[in-house]
């Protein structure tokens, strides 16, 4: 069986899109495990439209971590996966992963693509072939968590989610919780796939107001991750000569908005890396404080 946690807050018909598809699907061994930060019951009516469907309804506080940690302890399948409320699979893509992990005993994790609406990738990063995928490459492998799916074998060994990384976390470092999901899995000697046949599909991450908002603070947290990890410095300098180069393009250009984002996305990985805590223990100290 698979166990999709959907962690959700301030998205109805959004959701809604993503149990539809759910509804399609030509693979039924499957429950949802829907984990609601709302306040109030919002999503009630919406759930029970979805006859077809085997959905727990779990509460949890704000925080995303926190959330996926609450549908981590009980979900049953022997394959887990944390779609994003506003994402939507492909009716095929269920029976697919699940062939797949069938015929592939060694590899504990597989990323897919994400595509939009219009079947283009949501992220410019994702790599064009399949591969094995390793500790340098995994940021773009991982183009999002909505397109992970793990062994539960993985969520035994690695534990849950840092609830000090990743939006609604009470600490500055409002993405990178995925990040470091996989990279502890890694350091557990878990093997991983990336496989761009496979689709999720997701609304574009480059949209003007989701740069503005969400620039500066994930490059923030991928800095921090970075530092954690103990990242070399080559891999880390070429991400920012990449960052502040394309600014310097963008700027000869004449578009300025492009050029602000990517020092944007250079500044807060920077400052992330250089300030940053060296491990989470460290980290989970200084938020007590």
């Amino acid at each position: 069986m698979i166990s999709l946690i959907v962690a959700t807050l301030n998205r109805v018909t959004e959701l809604e899109r993503l149990l539809i598809s759910l509804e399609e699907q030509s693979y039924r061994d499957f429950e949802v495990l829907v984990v609601d930060q709302n306040p109030d019951d919002r999503l009630v009516p919406v759930l029970g439209l979805r006859a077809r469907l085997v959905i727990r309804h779990l509460r949890s506080e704000r925080g995303l971590s926190r959330a996926r940690n609450v549908g981590l302890c009980a979900a049953r399948g022997d394959i887990l996966a944390i779609p994003d409320d506003d994402c939507w699979y492909p009716q095929e893509l269920l029976a697919t992963v699940a062939a797949w992990f069938e015929s592939h005993s060694e590899f504990g994790v597989l990323f897919t693509a994400l595509r939009t609406a219009e079947n283009t990738l949501s992220g410019p990063r994702t790599p064009a072939t399949a591969r094995r995928c390793t500790k340098s490459d995994s940021s773009t492998c991982l183009a999002g968590s909505a397109g992970l799916f793990m062994r539960r074998s993985v969520a035994v060994a690695v534990g849950g989610f840092n609830e000090y990384l990743g939006v609604g976390a009470a600490s500055k470092y409002q993405a990178g919780e995925e990040r470091d999901y996989v990279l502890r899995a890694h350091q557990k000697g878990f093997q991983f796939w990336y496989e761009p046949a496979f689709t999720v599909h997701h609304p574009a991450f480059g949209s003007i107001e989701r740069l503005k908002k969400t620039t500066y603070t994930y490059a923030l947290s991928e800095g921090c991750v970075q530092r954690m990890y103990r990242y070399p410095l080559h891999k880390v300098g070429s991400d920012l000569i990449r960052s502040f180069g394309g600014a310097a393009v963008r700027l000869c250009q004449g578009d300025l908005f492009n050029a602000s984002v990517y020092v944007l996305r250079g500044a807060g990985q920077l400052i992330g890396y250089i300030s940053g805590p060296r491990d989470l223990s460290r980290l989970a100290t200084l938020l007590r404080q």
